[in-house]
C-alpha cells in the first residue's frame, strides 16, 4: 500500500515544542475526550484509527471518482447530524473495502461496530468532533499518519488503557527492537505476542525507506484477542498490506512444531505468566516452569528463527538471574552460544508500569553474527541511565539513545574495527566467564567491572571476583541493585506527594462506581462504572458440582489460592465449563480484576492476569473490577496495606482464627484515590519493594544453606 501522503516520523523528546505529529494527535485526542463519560469506550480507539485509515485512502483516491468518496465527504462535512455522519462513515468503509487497494478488505474483525450504525446516536457527537479535528491544518495526513497513530495509542495507554497483563512498548523501545533485529527488504518478520502491534509497526517503518516493504511478509499473533483490532489497524496505518493478525495458537505457525522459518522476530511477551496452552512441550534447552513462561517465550523465539535469523525479545530483568529451572535453561543457552547480547533499559519507559526491562538478542546460528569475535561472547549494554524525562510519559529514549545502542551492536556483530566497549555502558564477556558466574546475564553486573572487560582481564585469564555460583557476594550485588531500584521508586512517590494533594479520600464503593471526586476530575477517569460483588453463594456452587481438573473444566479461585499477590494453582478446584459459563457468567474473571478474600487473612488480594482470565471468582471471595482511571495494582496494594487490614479486622465477624467481612463493610472501606500516574507510581514502588523482600528471603535461605554446607564439610573432614 502506498504511503506517499505520510511524511517520515520525527523523533520524540529533546525539544521544547512537541513534533508536529504529536501536536496533531493531541488535538485529535482532546476533540474526543469530552464525549467519553457515561458510555462504553472500549472500541473508540479502533474506530478513530479506522477513520484515519479511511481518510488517508480517500486522499490517495481523491481524483479517482470512486463511489466511496461521496459518503466519506458527506461524513466529513456533517456539522450537526452526528448519527448521519456515523452512517455515512459506514457506507464509505464498506465501499472502500471493495477497492483492491484498501488494506482492510475483511470488515468482520472486532472494532467495526461503530460503522454498522448500531450506536449512531451515542457515537455521533464524538465522531463529528473528531472528524472536524482531522480536517484542521495541519492535517494528520500531512504530518505523518503512522506517528499520529502511534501517539494516539500511547495516549490511550497513558490515560489508563485496558490492562491484560501485556504492556504496550513505547515507540522508542519498539524502534530499538526493530534496529536490533535488523530486518531487511523482502524478509519474513514475526511477532508472536504483538499486543497493539508497536514492534512490527516499527519494523515496517525501518524497512519502508529501503524499498522492501511490499515484498516483506509479516506474521502477527496476539496473546489477548481483545488487542486484535488495534494491532490490525496499527499495522495497516504503517503500510503493512494485508495486515493479518491472529490469536496465538489459532493459526498454522502458532506452535513449536512450525520450525525455523522466520528471518527476524520482535516480541514483547507477557512477563512472569503461565506457559500458554498453545506452546507445544518441546523445549531445546529445557522445560520451563509451568508457572512462569519467560523462558518458554525465549525458546519459542529461538526455534522460530531460520538459519540466519535473529530475535529481539523484551524480558523482565529477573530472567537474567532467576534460579531453578530458569538458571538451568539459561546456562544451556549460554553454552550453545545463542545469546548475542542483553540490553538493560531504564525504568519508567512504559505507560502502565514503572518496571525496567531488558532486551535479549538471540540468533539461530549465532556465530554467523559474531564476525571475527570469539565463539559464545555476549555483548552487554547497561542503558539504565539514558533517556530524558518528558511530559506525561515519565521517561523516553531519544533518537540518539536508540542509535547509540543499535550502532554498538551492528559494529560488534559485523566485526567492525571501530567497535570498542564503553566503560560504564557496554562490555563483552566470554562464555567461560559467564558460565563461571552461574550464567547470570544482568548487564548491570557485567558492565563497568574490570573482570568483564574483554580487552583487559579476559586476555590474561583473570577470574571474575565474587561471581561464583552460590556466592554471597553475587547475591549481595543483586540485593544492592534491588534496594537501589526500590529506593528510586520510593523517591518518585515522595516527589509526587510534595507536588500537591495526594488524592481524594472516598470509599471503595465510590471509587469503583466512578463517583470519587478525584477520579472524576482527572482526565482519563472512569467513564464506565466498575464492579464490586461477593462471589457465588455455597447454594449456587454446591460441593457436588466440583470436578477433577481436565479438558473443558474451569478453575475456581478460593481464598487459599490468593498468595503473595499472585495465585497459588497447586490446590485449585474446578467446575465443568458449561456450568461455569452458563450459571456463573457474572463471576467469570477478566484480566485486570482484583480478587479479595472475604474470610481468613483480611486484606489478602491478587490482581488477575492473562493466566487467570476466564477463571471463576469462588465462594469466600469478592470480585472487584476497577473502572477506567483506577489502577488494579494500586487497589490491591492499598487493600493489602496494614491500615486497610486493621480497618477491616475491626469490623469483621467470626472467631479469631476465621475472621469474615461483609460486602457492605468492604464497600465502606476508606481509600485515597490520587491521579492515575500517581496510582501507577505507588503500585510500581510496591512491586519493587515486594521483589526486594523476595530477594531478602533468598539471601537468608542462601546464608542458611552455606552455614549448613560449612558444618557438613567440617564434620566430613573429621
Amino acid at each position: 500500500m502506498s504511503t506517499s501522503v505520510d511524511q517520515k516520523p520525527s523523533e520524540p523528546g529533546g525539544h521544547d515544542a512537541p513534533p508536529p505529529a504529536e501536536q496533531v494527535a493531541e488535538r485529535l485526542w482532546r476533540a474526543y475526550v469530552p464525549f467519553r463519560r457515561g458510555r462504553g469506550t472500549s472500541g473508540d480507539l479502533a474506530s478513530m484509527l479506522t477513520i484515519l485509515l479511511l481518510g488517508r485512502f480517500a486522499a490517495e483516491q481523491a481524483a479517482s471518482g470512486a463511489a466511496f468518496l461521496a459518503p466519506w465527504r458527506r461524513a466529513v462535512n456533517e456539522r450537526g447530524d452526528g448519527p448521519q455522519a456515523v452512517r455515512d462513515l459506514g457506507a464509505a468503509l464498506r465501499g472502500a473495502a471493495e477497492h483492491p487497494g484498501f488494506p482492510l478488505r475483511d470488515l468482520r474483525f472486532p472494532g467495526t461496530g461503530l460503522f454498522n450504525g448500531g450506536d449512531a446516536y451515542q457515537d455521533g457527537p464524538w465522531v463529528t468532533a473528531f472528524l472536524s479535528a482531522t480536517v484542521q491544518e495541519p492535517t494528520p495526513y500531512a504530518v505523518g499518519l503512522p506517528e499520529v497513530c502511534d501517539r494516539l495509542i500511547d495516549r490511550q495507554q497513558e490515560d489508563g488503557g485496558p490492562s491484560s497483563g501485556e504492556f504496550h512498548p513505547p515507540r522508542a523501545v519498539s524502534r530499538l527492537l526493530a534496529e536490533l533485529a535488523d530486518p531487511g527488504p523482502g524478509e519474513r518478520v514475526l511477532d508472536p505476542a504483538c499486543g497493539l502491534g508497536g514492534p512490527l509497526a516499527a519494523v515496517a517503518d525501518r524497512i519502508a525507506p529501503r524499498g522492501g516493504l511490499a515484498a516483506a511478509t509479516f506474521e502477527a499473533h496476539v496473546s489477548d484477542g481483545g488487542n486484535l483490532p488495534l494491532a490490525t489497524l496499527n499495522l495497516a496505518l504503517h503500510g503493512v498490506d494485508p495486515p493479518t493478525v491472529t490469536v496465538a495458537g489459532t493459526a498454522p505457525g502458532g506452535s513449536h512444531g512450525a520450525g525455523g522459518t522466520v528471518d527476524r522476530l520482535v516480541c514483547n511477551p507477557p512477563f512472569n505468566q503461565r506457559v500458554p496452552d498453545w506452546m507445544a512441550p518441546h523445549w531445546p534447552f529445557g522445560a520451563p516452569a509451568e508457572s512462569n513462561a519467560n523462558f518458554a517465550w525465549l525458546q519459542y523465539a529461538w526455534q522460530r528463527l531460520g538459519a540466519d535469523g535473529t530475535a529481539a525479545v523484551i524480558m523482565a530483568p529477573r530472567a537474567t538471574w532467576s534460579e531453578g529451572s530458569d538458571a538451568a535453561i539459561r546456562t544451556r543457552m549460554v553454552e550453545a552460544g545463542v545469546v548475542l547480547g542483553v540490553v538493560a533499559l531504564p525504568a519508567d519507559l512504559f505507560a502502565q508500569t514503572a518496571t525496567p526491562v531488558h532486551i535479549w538478542l538471540l540468533a539461530r546460528d549465532a556465530e554467523r553474527h559474531r564476525d571475527g569475535r570469539a565463539p559464545g561472547d555476549v555483548l552487554f549494554v547497561d542503558a539504565g541511565a539514558v533517556g530524558v524525562q518528558v511530559r506525561r510519559r515519565q521517561r523516553t529514549l531519544r533518537g540518539e539513545d536508540v542509535e547509540r545502542i543499535a550502532q554498538l551492536f551492528r559494529e560488534w556483530r559485523t566485526g567492525a574495527s571501530a567497535f570498542r566497549s564503553e566503560p560504564g555502558f557496554s562490555a563483552v564477556v566470554a562464555r567461560e566467564r559467564l558460565l563461571a558466574a552461574g550464567a547470570v546475564l544482568d548487564p548491570r553486573l557485567h558492565v563497568g567491572s574490570p573482570a568483564s572487560d574483554a580487552s583487559d582481564a579476559s586476555a590474561h585469564g583473570a577470574e571474575p571476583a565474587g561471581q561464583a555460583p552460590g556466592s554471597l557476594l553475587l547475591s549481595g550485588e543483586k540485593l544492592a541493585r534491588s534496594a537501589a531500584e526500590a529506593e528510586r521508586q520510593l523517591a518518585h512517590c515522595r516527589r509526587r506527594g510534595q507536588e500537591g494533594p495526594t488524592g481524594t479520600r472516598t470509599t471503595l464503593a465510590a471509587a469503583v462506581t466512578g463517583e470519587a471526586t478525584g477520579a472524576d476530575r482527572a482526565e482519563g477517569s472512569a467513564s464506565v462504572p466498575g464492579l464490586l460483588l461477593a462471589g457465588p453463594s455455597g447454594s449456587l456452587v454446591p460441593a457436588s458440582r466440583y470436578v477433577d481438573a481436565g479438558v473443558g473444566t474451569v478453575p475456581v479461585v478460593m481464598p487459599r489460592n490468593l498468595a503473595d499477590g499472585g495465585f497459588d494453582d497447586e490446590h485449585v478446584r474446578h467446575l465443568p465449563g458449561p456450568y461455569a459459563t452458563d450459571r456463573l457468567a457474572r463471576f467469570l474473571l477478566r484480566a485486570g480484576d482484583v480478587v479479595i478474600a472475604r474470610r481468613g487473612e483480611l486484606g489478602r488480594c491478587s490482581v488477575v492476569r492473562d493466566a487467570q482470565d476466564g477463571w471463576v471468582c469462588g465462594t469466600g471471595c469478592f470480585l472487584l473490577r476497577p473502572p477506567e482511571g483506577l489502577d488494579p495494582d494500586y487497589v490491591a496494594a492499598y487493600l493489602s496495606s496494614a491500615a486497610s487490614r486493621r480497618w477491616l479486622e475491626a469490623r469483621s465477624t467470626g472467631g479469631m482464627t476465621m475472621k469474615t467481612v461483609s460486602l457492605k463493610v468492604l464497600e465502606e472501606l476508606p481509600i485515597t484515590v490520587p491521579d492515575l500516574p500517581s496510582q501507577r507510581q505507588v503500585a510500581g514502588a510496591m512491586r519493587a519493594l515486594g521483589e526486594h523482600e523476595e530477594l531478602l528471603r533468598g539471601e537468608l535461605a542462601l546464608a542458611r544453606k552455606l552455614r549448613e554446607d560449612v558444618l557438613t564439610s567440617a564434620l566430613l573432614a573429621r
